[in-house]
């Protein structure tokens, strides 16, 4: 029966998966806004999601490769031929004893995704479809203060009293937002009197809103928060009581001594802000009530984890952890284990990028997931024969991307391919579908089911929301998860001895009283409200070994990391005479990323009301040395790339910085071949081939290089 009225579910254009209420008439989706009993905010890319669904580039029928990979050509295939030419190739490479050289590319929606489930059954990786988010920011958090990941989950800032400070280091929070409902509370909190502080080359949406915008050097923030950290303990500012009661016994003294010559002055001279500047805000900082940090992009441009580290200490000192305002400590809510529970490959024996020639120096460091950015490296030592990708577009999202479509095209033996099998679901045709062996055709977020649970949301407690089918899903449509449920039925069926998902869902929802029913009766959306703060002394203390805070990682001290490093990250000091300018990448409310699904949506790609192409953004005095207009058509490069671009003449960037959107340069799909604009991907080195640039923790490496413009 087609359905109508007003249904719950959630939303899927961005990694923030708001809750949204979806109007639909007679089966037909009219109307998208944010749900009340849960935010009650939808961005515009929400709002478009009616055009994602009735896309007319929709697959509805798995494909076969029938030419070579890239050449585009497919030929209508059954499911059972799809799952049986799966299986077979799995089977074969777990009895070889080669289960690790599997990895999926896709976005974990829930901790114990049905996804994750098979991989750890299976004996693969997963690693994310946000290949350069902040990875190095959950392992700072994690080594520093325990506990879960917290990714992506900025402060509460719905929760920031008067006076509060709110600092965004890169941060695009009003563009590239992790939830629709953020800007409202920043906004909020300013009209109680908090201030609101953005650090960044960029003159951003949140920059226009702040009481101080900081143009720094792009890597140049580990430097910053030495700085402030410096002044905060040379002038007797730090939490005395906080520090004395929650920080390990020794590593404050450690920290005394390491920044001793990290004074504002001298940090000064590697971030590009006045000395003035750097202790203002430390004292602002020092006397709020409280200091919310939040960083993206910020810790994209070159030592990230070091980035991290030095947060995390400015944090502490500072008495902000899990404090109305400060930095929260999520609960993970307590689903019911899915009996027997499969326990995953040991990360530190056996990752298909730790079998390669980089193993030593990535075993020194700690992972969460596999690192997206080493899979053409991967494919080339032999180390990733089969590789997955749901909800991921790597052909376009890997740096060097170029590299990474010449390494599933390689040769191996017996005629084969190096990668011996590529499969993808999609929703539209992709980038990376063009070089799949496999394509099939995957539901939409209108049609299927999944139960969200993750602990880095912005609603910072336990809480689940329900994604449920609004409406029929077209042709042979079918969810990723149902996919991976019936070939770990087929491969591991001691651990999938359930029906489907909602038989799953409802397994994990038993432990809370609750089943995939009851939810949808409750409106599609759970929470006991348990944001809580300062849970730590209740329990004891911290989630690390000594229950206190670690600001000092002895585990890094031989990679001269057991406290942060304060330079700059080292592609930066290379060829600076060929290449003077620092290309910085930024989010926009209006796209996401390199996926398809704003790739290809016409409200969103629309010349006026959306984003048709993303011109570089030069600094007028920069433009005025060069030669170049508003408007101009110029030449940009790299060591490693080349592409012709729009100039888009402002004062809204350092001069000595060139800004670009980030995401664009898809020609596969409808709507993406005909607009414009370039990936700037295509300008960063292979992360295989410039190891000693990354930031090998686990996610993030360098999204950022050295560029020329010519005329």
């Amino acid at each position: 029966m087609k359905k109508t009225g007003w249904i719950p579910t959630a939303c899927y254009q961005c990694k923030a998966e708001c809750a949204v209420l979806v109007r639909v008439e007679d089966g037909k989706i009219k109307e998208i806004r944010g749900n009340p009993r849960h935010g009650g905010k939808a961005c515009v890319k929400a709002m478009a999601g009616i055009s994602l669904e009735y896309a007319q580039d929709r697959l509805t029928y798995p494909l076969k490769r029938v030419g070579k990979r890239g050449e585009g050509k497919f030929e209508r295939i059954s499911w059972d031929e799809a799952l049986e030419i799966i299986t077979t190739k799995l089977k074969a490479l777990k009895d070889r004893g080669e289960a690790h050289k599997l990895t999926a590319n896709f976005f974990p929606h829930s901790i114990t995704d049905p996804k994750w489930r098979f991989l750890n059954a299976y004996g693969g990786f997963i690693n994310t479809a946000l290949p350069h988010c902040d990875s190095a920011k959950i392992v700072a958090f994690i080594k520093t203060m325990g506990g879960v990941p917290n990714h992506h989950i900025p402060p509460a800032w719905l929760a920031v009293p008067k006076d509060g400070m709110m600092i965004l280091v890169g941060r695009h929070a009003f563009g590239g937002m992790d939830d629709a409902t953020i800007p409202r509370d920043v906004l909020d909190a300013k009209g109680r009197g908090a201030k609101l502080v953005v650090i960044d080359p960029l003159f951003t949406a949140d920059a226009a809103k702040a009481d101080w915008w900081i143009p720094i050097k792009p890597s140049g923030d580990t430097a910053f928060f030495l700085g402030m950290i410096h002044h905060i303990i040379a002038n007797d500012l730090y939490d005395k009581e906080f520090v004395n009661d929650w920080v390990r016994e020794g590593d404050f003294d450690k920290l005394r001594a390491y920044i001793a010559d990290k004074t504002p002055e001298a940090m000064s001279k590697i971030c590009d802000v006045p000395a003035a500047t750097i202790k203002k805000l430390a004292e602002d900082c020092a006397k709020a009530p409280s200091v919310g940090v939040d960083s993206f992009k910020g810790i994209m441009l070159g030592r990230a984890l070091d980035f991290g580290h030095a947060w995390t200490i400015f944090l502490a000192i500072t008495g902000n952890i899990d404090n109305p305002g400060g930095q929260p400590l999520p609960d993970v809510t307590p689903l019911a284990p899915v009996e027997p529970v499969p326990q995953g490959p040991d990360l530190h024996e056996l990752g298909w990028h730790r079998t390669g020639p980089d193993k030593e120096t990535f075993a020194k460091y700690s992972f969460i997931m596999e690192p997206t950015w080493y899979e053409s490296q991967a494919i080339k030592n032999g180390d990733l024969k089969v590789l997955i990708a749901a909800e991921a577009n790597p052909a376009l999202t890997e740096m060097g991307q170029e590299e990474w479509q010449k390494a599933v095209c390689m040769p191996g033996e017996n005629g084969e391919y190096q990668l011996e099998l590529l499969v993808t679901y999609e929703i539209m045709p992709s980038e990376t579908s063009r070089y799949a062996d496999i394509v099939l055709p995957d539901k939409s977020y209108f049609e299927r089911w999944e139960l969200l649970y993750m602990p880095w949301w912005y609603n910072f407690g336990q809480g689940i929301i329900l994604r449920q089918p609004v409406v029929e899903a077209p042709g042979e449509c079918r969810h990723s998860n149902e996919v991976f449920i019936e070939i770990g039925k087929r491969l591991t069926p001691e651990y999938f001895q359930f029906k489907d998902d909602v038989a799953y869902y409802d397994i994990q929802l038993a432990g809370l009283g609750l089943s995939v029913e009851k939810l949808q009766e409750m409106g599609g959306v759970w929470s006991p409200g348990t944001m809580g703060f300062r849970k730590y002394k209740k329990r004891g203390g911290f989630g690390t070994p000594s229950k206190k805070l670690h600001l000092y990682w002895e585990d890094l001290e031989e990679m001269n990391q057991a406290l942060p490093r304060p330079g700059l990250a080292s592609e930066y000091g290379v060829d600076e005479d060929k290449y003077p300018f620092i290309l910085v990448s930024y989010r926009s409310i209006f796209h996401a990323g390199a996926g398809q699904w704003t790739h290809n949506n016409p409200q969103l790609r629309d010349r006026v009301s959306g984003l048709y192409e993303n011109p570089i953004l030069v600094n007028r005095t920069a433009a005025e040395k060069i030669g170049i207009d508003d408007g101009d058509v110029v030449t940009l490069s790299s060591r490693t790339g080349r592409v012709k671009v729009r100039a888009k003449v402002t004062e809204r960037i350092r001069p000595d910085c060139i800004g670009i959107l980030h995401g664009f340069g898809s020609t596969v799909g409808r709507v993406a071949s005909m607009g414009e604009g370039v990936s700037d991907n295509i300008l960063i080195p292979d992360a295989g081939s410039a190891l000693e640039w990354q930031d090998v923790v686990g996610g993030e490496a360098h999204v950022s290089c050295r560029v020329q413009i010519e005329k």
